[in-house]
């Protein structure tokens, strides 16, 4: 029993990314490690960081366009909307669509941000196993994404960073946390409206209020795989 709650009090919470990294950091103790550093492998993990780095821009985009378009849809609504012959018009019964395309866009969203940062582990994990500990530089001629990071990233080893250096990082920290918080907040806190309109509508569709509460249940999805990976 004692043996027990000592384990307990010594285990420590860790999140879903730095657990693969983990996983990954045990791969370099075993004698297949040299593996991870043939030209091969470090040109494949540079090619796919540069497609998750794509994959994040465009997914991110959509849905920051998809919540905006709920946001102001009262501006465009009414219009119509016509292609190749085909008219759409443009009714409140295409918010709950709209709702569901934004809560898919955030999914993607979440998905390829914890694939890129589940990669960044990995090569930070490939560098400190050799003792360098800016290893993203080393990729710089095959992968150079967010090189502006490492340079304003204090220094810890070597030469110190000046207190401007530090402030410097700690305001764009600051800075980025908020963009980032109000791209992550900024679709759901749509959706929710659309979903609270779309439930309290007495004239709503039964079609229209699945819609909704499908594009409540991704976008919840989306939060708590966020959350269980900070």
């Amino acid at each position: 029993m004692n043996g027990l709650c000592i384990c307990m009090k010594q285990s420590t919470r860790i999140s879903l990314i730095e657990r693969s990294a983990m996983t990954f950091e045990s791969f370099l103790s075993r004698e297949f490690a040299s593996r991870f550093y043939t030209e091969e492998f470090l040109n494949g993990i540079a090619a796919r960081r540069i497609e998750l780095h794509m994959r994040i821009g465009k997914s991110a985009s959509l849905a920051f366009i998809f919540a905006t378009t709920i946001a102001f849809f009262d501006l465009i609504a009414g219009s119509a909307v016509s292609y190749s012959g085909f008219t759409l018009q443009i009714t409140k019964d295409l918010t709950p669509i709209i709702a569901l395309l934004a809560a898919g866009a955030l999914l993607q969203t979440t998905f390829a941000f914890i694939d890129e940062q589940i990669l960044f582990r990995v090569l930070i994990k490939l560098g400190v196993n050799i003792n360098i500990h800016s290893f993203p530089l080393m990729l710089i001629d095959k992968m150079a994404i967010n090189l502006w990071g490492d340079a304003l990233t204090p220094r810890y080893f070597g030469p110190k960073s000046g207190f401007g250096h530090k402030a410097a990082f700690i305001s764009l920290s600051l800075i980025a946390l908020i963009a980032f918080l109000g791209i992550v907040l900024y679709a759901p806190a749509m959706i929710s409206v659309v979903t609270y309109q779309t439930f309290t509508d007495p004239e709503s569709r039964l079609v229209a209020k699945g819609i909704s509460a499908l594009a409540c249940l991704i976008t919840l999805w989306a939060l708590l795989l966020s959350s269980f990976s900070a």
